[in-house]
């Protein structure tokens, strides 16, 4: 019998207490912990070396009054639980899980839904004249003046997460939400039925449809969703969130409430209100917690009304190693190596949502300095990063990736990251660019590393241009990773096992599903790869018709690990289940 792998989760601060309901809540301040020091919190835990604190705080960006753990938290180097475990600590508070509380709902009354959301807050105990509240920054004294103010009472703070405090106002503000904005609309409805159409421009730019799309989106944010899908029903409207790849539903609301929200998101997005019978495209941009979102809207007519993606892209990206997203070890080096070319093209490949646009990211923040003339051509444009030209390219006015391509040529670039090779044209270009003395970046739709090549091939690039300025291919795709915290022993189909070729007795686990996971059993995804980098061997063989199942075999003669087997491999440690192994399989 296989051993089971031992999971350990990353150092956290998880040593610090939580507290989970009044009682606990109410003890903590007849009996409060004395602050401590951010920096021996930081050391203790783990989370950061003497070295790298040190180095840290030197960062003449670091040098101003916000709270170390924004800063930490902002550059991905702590979680977000963490970073309230640690405002905690150092201020002497508690920190809160919002989700487990024993709450009074009579509570919610001392404080707006509105300016919870607006400031980040919850109330959690109300007893005599005062009242604690759950804070996702209490350092914000501007806010507790409000509070005192606003509810006469003497206010006391616990910490929680921006994530628990949007979840528990959904959860307990949300359907009050909602019924202020279907009273809204019913009562127009009442007023004039057959008016409603026209009257409906002027009534979402009233509060309550407004709030609910404002709310709709931040919770999104929050979530770390990367769409949000509004469906129309025969009776109701249903939202989901795309989280870790995989839509997971949120509400459903009357249908009354469907006109004035899609109107809204047409105003918000720029689009036509007037028009519901042809598809439409829009975009908007959003500022929550010092972050920018850019957002994506594209509506359809279907036979229950009007169907809704919000795409959502954070606009700072945030990505600094290559082993973030999941290259490990040899493979991490092999394509820094490949970045530090100055001429060649290196491709990644893999199906829409297989994270390639982050990958370029990721590459493009490696080679960034001051000294290179960086250009991007996208469609669209997904991160902005400070001291890149990047460009949008337009197809309804004829600027294609090509035309882009010819006039960046004649901008002295060093490297170019080309969005997608879509069709000849752009090929040849790109090829012809890296051997003129470009290092060219770009993306192409095939499944296979091996596929890529022989796609140039076939699209009508010689073959001798390719095996002249080809670096090397990263064929990948977005695996959702167990979440740690509640690993169980996972018990696979028996064909799933025959078709990865595992025995009987080899042991996987999965996620049973808990509060941090919010019982899905994921948290998060990472990248599952084979990286193909040319050797000579691999240029002799580019001639014509040459076969794709030829490239991979040598390659893997040459060391390359499979997709599937690097899927399996992190299946047998326990990152990813046996069934994600199975679902992005290459044949």
């Amino acid at each position: 019998m296989t051993q089971a792998p031992v999971i350990r989760p990353r150092n956290s601060l998880s040593f610090l207490d939580t507290v989970r309901n009044s009682e606990q809540l109410q003890d903590y301040y007849r009996h409060p912990l004395a602050p401590q020091s951010a920096s021996r919190l930081l050391l203790e835990s783990g989370l950061l070396t003497k070295d790298e604190l040190t180095k840290f705080m030197a960062d003449p960006a670091c040098q101003n009054s916000q709270h170390i753990g924004f800063q930490l938290q902002s550059k991905g180097l702590i979680s977000e639980e963490d970073l309230g475990r640690l405002l905690a600590g150092t201020f002497g508070l508690p920190f809160v899980h919002i989700r487990d509380f024993d709450l009074d709902p009579s509570v919610l009354i001392t404080i707006p839904a509105s300016f919870a959301r607006k400031h980040l807050l919850f109330p959690l105990l109300k007893t005599d004249n005062r009242l604690i509240v759950a804070m996702a920054d209490p350092s914000d004294n501007t806010v507790m003046e409000k509070l005192r103010f606003m509810t006469d009472l003497m206010v006391e703070v616990a910490v929680a997460t921006p994530a628990d405090i949007l979840e528990a106002i959904s959860s307990h503000y949300g359907q009050e939400e909602i019924d202020r904005a279907l009273e809204n609309v019913e009562l127009l409805m009442r007023d004039d039925p057959a008016a409603v159409d026209q009257k409906i421009s002027d009534k979402v730019l009233e509060r309550p449809v407004v709030q609910l799309v404002q709310n709709l989106i931040t919770e999104a944010v929050v979530g770390r969703a990367s769409d949000i899908h509004i469906r129309p029903r025969q009776k109701s409207v249903d939202i989901f969130f795309r989280i870790d790849g995989q839509l997971v539903r949120q509400r459903s609301f009357s249908r009354n409430l469907l006109s004035p929200i899609v109107t809204r998101l047409k105003i918000f997005g720029g689009m036509d209100i007037s028009e519901h019978r042809i598809p439409q495209d829009g975009r908007a941009r959003i500022r929550f917690n010092n972050k920018e979102v850019d957002l994506r809207l594209s509506l359809m007519p279907g036979i229950y009304g009007e169907d809704v993606v919000i795409r959502l892209l954070d606009s700072q990206f945030a990505m600094q190693h290559l082993e973030d997203l999941g290259y490990e070890g040899d493979d991490a080096e092999r394509i820094r190596h490949l970045l530090s070319r100055n001429n060649g093209m290196f491709l990644v490949t893999g199906p829409t949502g297989s994270g390639k646009s982050t990958t370029l990211y990721t590459a493009l923040e490696h080679i960034r300095n001051e000294t290179l003339n960086i250009i991007t051509v996208e469609d669209p444009v997904e991160y902005h990063i400070d001291g890149i030209a990047q460009i949008q390219i337009n197809p309804q006015i004829g600027y294609t990736f090509a035309k882009a391509l010819k006039h960046i040529l004649r901008h002295d670039p060093d490297v170019i990251m080309l969005g997608e090779v879509r069709d000849q044209e752009t090929a040849k270009m790109a090829v012809e660019s890296a051997l003129t003395g470009h290092l060219v970046l770009t993306t192409l739709h095939t499944n296979s590393a091996a596929d890529t090549i022989t796609r140039f091939l076939e699209i009508g690039v010689e073959s001798y241009l390719l095996s002249s300025t080809l670096l090397g291919v990263l064929a990948q795709r977005l695996v959702r990773t167990n979440c740690p915290h509640c690993l169980v022993e996972d018990h696979p189909d028996p064909a799933i096992r025959r078709i990865m070729g595992v025995a009987d007795d080899e042991v996987f686990h999965k996620g049973a599903g808990c509060d941090f996971c919010k019982g899905r059993g994921v948290k998060g995804r990472r990248a599952v790869y084979e990286l193909l980098v040319m050797s000579q061997a691999i240029r002799a063989i580019l001639v014509p018709g040459v076969q794709a199942d030829d490239i991979q075999a040598l390659a893997i003669r040459e060391g390359m690990t499979p997709l599937t087997a690097h899927a399996l491999h992190l299946a047998r440690r326990g990152l990813i289940s046996l069934q994600e192994a199975y679902n992005i399989r290459l044949e």
